[in-house]
């Protein structure tokens, strides 16, 4: 596993766009404190709670402006976030539910 960066150098803070966006998190994990989600560059996600039960559940995201939205049926979830990079491979998702601190690793590692 590389380092993952969208791009060499940002020339502006804040949140990324939503093109930024969608080259962060497709194809790649995204890793929070209690699940790691695999975002298929179709559209789906395949994802895993890190828990004692380690379930898998499956989902949908997609780019609405410079917003990730995300939908889990499974747990009666929906939510858009921005997201703004804090260092290296950490960022910080930020929406209606506060902001809340991801990693987001090349490929699908975890074999979602």
């Amino acid at each position: 596993m590389g380092i993952w960066y969208v791009s060499p150098v940002r020339e502006r803070g804040g949140p990324f766009t939503g093109v930024e966006i969608t080259t962060l998190v497709s194809g790649n994990t995204v890793k929070g404190p209690k699940f790691s989600e695999y975002y298929v560059p179709d559209g789906s996600i395949r994802g895993r709670e890190i828990e004692d039960t380690d379930e898998e559940y499956l989902g949908t995201w997609h780019v609405e402006g410079d917003r990730l939205c995300v939908a889990f049926s499974s747990h009666d979830y929906t939510s858009c976030v921005s997201i703004s990079q804090d260092k290296g491979r950490e960022y910080t998702f930020a929406g209606s539910g506060g902001p809340g601190k991801r990693t987001i690793i090349e490929g699908n590692p975890d074999k979602l």
